[in-house]
């Protein structure tokens, strides 16, 4: 990863405001049965740190997805999904 990135964490579950608050820069999209927190990242060691406070607060992983800011498939980003085990 070089320059900032967007990045999505993929949360299973609904997040409180107060959860949501400890991703500080990160949006929060609530979904039916997940929260994805969606924002910038600079490197690979911020990423860590939000996995690292993904795993403190007890939370449970589902996915993280890394890719350029607008970017899809279609328009010719680079993207790499990890989705966890369950």
């Amino acid at each position: 990863m070089s320059g900032a990135t967007t990045v999505t964490i993929t949360i299973r579950g609904r997040l409180s405001e107060r959860l949501v608050a400890a991703f500080d820069g990160m949006s929060a999209v609530p979904g039916r049965s997940c929260t994805e927190l969606v924002g910038p990242v600079a490197d690979q060691a911020q990423l860590h740190g939000l996995l690292a406070r993904v795993r403190d607060l007890g939370l449970e992983l589902e996915s993280v997805s890394v890719g350029e800011p607008g970017g899809g498939a279609d328009a010719g980003s680079r993207r790499r999904e990890a989705a966890v085990q369950r």
